[in-house]
């Protein structure tokens, strides 16, 4: 019998796996620069296909880890915290069960863009024409990609610092930060120091926000809500 905090911890380290899986998958693949000779202001480089393999298999373990979480999770704020009707918890439950099926979506759907770029570079051998492949690609992804994030990103992120800032949650101001949207524009500024620096930010913000639920929601011995 695992206790609550282990179990929510398990969502840190499938996050942790997260991370991994996206700098395996956006670090020195696509980029972008100001330089007028570069197609469409993108860089990109041919990288190993293993790396987007590993990434998506990564995000699937993330997904068991996760799950197995947020279902603890949701236990807790429901019986310890009585959050069950709460307008500002059903969205961050919308948000975390969208996360289920987002975080292993991501890795496969983005993983498919260099994968494409490196066989649209391996059987024509310019740059213009893969790139033209990939963004292709990009453009029938595009949609449910930015309406997954909208619902799992921002639902959580708006949630989250809502329950915060109406004391719902007995965790300090401080932690306003510790969400996805929020740490993935503080990793935009560390591209200002090689691009794709950014790359895990995202996942980052979700294993802070799930580290302060562990730490400051239920007590180390506390046992699993049934």
């Amino acid at each position: 019998m695992k206790t609550s905090r282990q179990m929510i911890l398990l969502g840190c380290f499938g996050m942790f796996l997260a991370m991994v899986g996206d700098y395996l998958l956006d670090f020195g693949t696509f980029g972008f620069t100001d330089n007028p000779d570069a197609y469409l202001g993108i860089t990109a480089n041919v990288v190993p296909d293993w790396r987007y393999a590993l990434s998506s298999m990564l995000g699937f373990v993330c997904v068991a880890l996760f799950a197995a979480a947020a279902l603890e999770l949701f236990k807790v704020m429901e019986k310890k915290y009585g959050l069950k009707t709460d307008g500002l918890y059903k969205l961050f439950k919308i948000a975390n069960w969208s996360g289920i099926l987002y975080f292993a979506f991501i890795h496969i759907g983005i993983c498919m863009l260099p994968v494409v770029f490196n066989a649209g570079m391996d059987a024509t051998g310019d740059l213009r024409t893969a790139l033209n492949m990939v963004i292709r690609v990009a453009k029938s992804i595009a949609l449910p990609m930015g309406i997954a994030f909208i619902i799992c990103d921002g639902f959580v992120t708006v949630a989250w610092v809502g329950m915060i800032v109406k004391k719902k949650l007995p965790v300090k101001k401080i932690a306003l930060i510790c969400n996805p949207v929020m740490i993935l524009l503080l990793g935009q500024c560390m591209n200002l120091i090689h691009e794709g620096m950014d790359s895990g930010s995202e996942s980052l913000g979700w294993l802070l926000m799930y580290l302060v639920c562990a730490m400051k929601l239920v007590k180390k011995e506390e046992s699993v809500y049934s």
